[in-house]
C-alpha cells in the first residue's frame, strides 16, 4: 500500500510542473499558494509514509526534509520547478527502496541465507515495468513463493509455481498455460523449458493439491518442487515482452 500511496503522490506532483504561473514583474514563474500548500502538503505526507516503511531519516525523508526547510521556504520564496522535480526523484527512489524491501523475504523462519526461489532482481525488473498489465498479484504470488522456498514448504511451493504459470497465460497472448506451452511462437528452448513447467509441474502440483488422505504418506523434499530455473525464464520473457 506505501508505494502506491506515495505513486498518487508523485503524479500528483508531476501534474503541478503546468501549474507555475508567470508573473509580470518576475523573470521566473512559481506556483500561486494554494497549490504552494499542496505542495508542501505532498512532501510532508510522502516523507512521513517513507519514515514508517524504512526508517526514520533514511536518506529519501533526509532529502525531502531539506526541501521543506529550505533557506526562506514559504510566501516569499514558493518552490521552484527545480525544487518540484528534486522532491519526485527524492520520492521516486525512496518507492524503489520500499519495493526492495517488500521483495526480501522473511527470516523468522528457515535457514538464514538460503538462495530465494525467486532471484530478487528478477522481482525488482516486474516492479519497475510501465504495462498495460497489472502485475501486482504477479509479484505478491512470487514474493509469497520465496517465503514458502525460504521455510521449506515444498507443498505450497509447488502450489504456487502452478498459479504463477496459470496467472501468466494472457500476457502471452493465449487463454491457458498449456498454450503457452505448446503454441506461443518462441525458440525451442524457451518451449522446452514451458513443456516441462506445464507437464512436471502441473503433475506434482495437482498430486499436493488434491491428493486425499492416506493410511501411510510420505512429504515432499526440496529437489521435487525445484522449477527454479524453468521459472526464470518464463519470468525474463514476460520481461522482455512488456519493457
Amino acid at each position: 500500500m506505501n508505494d502506491d500511496d506515495l505513486q498518487k503522490i508523485i503524479d500528483t506532483l508531476r501534474s503541478m510542473e503546468s501549474l507555475f504561473e508567470k508573473l509580470p514583474s518576475a523573470a521566473t514563474s512559481e506556483l500561486n499558494s494554494a497549490d504552494r500548500a499542496t505542495y508542501k502538503r505532498l512532501l510532508m505526507e510522502a516523507k512521513s509514509i517513507l519514515d514508517n516503511g524504512l526508517r526514520p531519516l533514511n536518506d529519501f525523508s533526509s532529502a525531502i526534509f531539506k526541501l521543506l526547510n529550505a533557506s526562506g521556504f514559504g510566501f516569499f520564496n514558493p518552490p521552484s520547478k527545480d525544487q518540484l522535480r528534486e522532491a519526485i526523484g527524492a520520492i521516486e527512489g525512496g518507492v524503489n527502496q520500499l519495493r526492495r524491501h517488500a521483495s526480501r523475504p522473511s527470516t523468522a523462519l528457515g535457514v538464514a541465507g538460503k538462495p530465494t526461489y525467486v532471484d530478487l532482481s528478477r522481482i525488482i525488473q516486474l516492479q519497475s515495468l510501465k504495462s498495460e498489465w497489472d502485475l501486482k498479484r504477479l509479484v505478491r504470488l512470487l514474493q509469497e513463493l520465496n517465503l514458502a522456498h525460504k521455510n521449506d514448504m515444498h507443498m505450497a511451493t509447488a502450489m504456487l509455481v502452478r498459479a504463477v504459470t496459470d496467472h501468466v497465460a494472457p500476457i502471452f497472448n493465449v487463454k491457458n498455460f498449456s498454450e503457452v506451452a505448446n503454441n506461443y511462437s518462441s525458440p525451442r528452448s524457451f518451449s522446452e523449458q514451458m513443456k516441462y513447467l506445464d507437464n512436471s509441474l502441473r503433475k506434482i502440483a495437482d498430486t499436493h493439491l488434491h491428493q486425499p488422505v492416506r493410511k501411510t504418506d510420505v512429504l515432499p523434499t526440496a529437489p521435487q518442487v525445484d522449477f527454479r530455473a524453468a521459472l526464470d525464464v518464463m519470468l525474463s520473457e514476460i520481461v522482455r515482452l512488456l519493457q
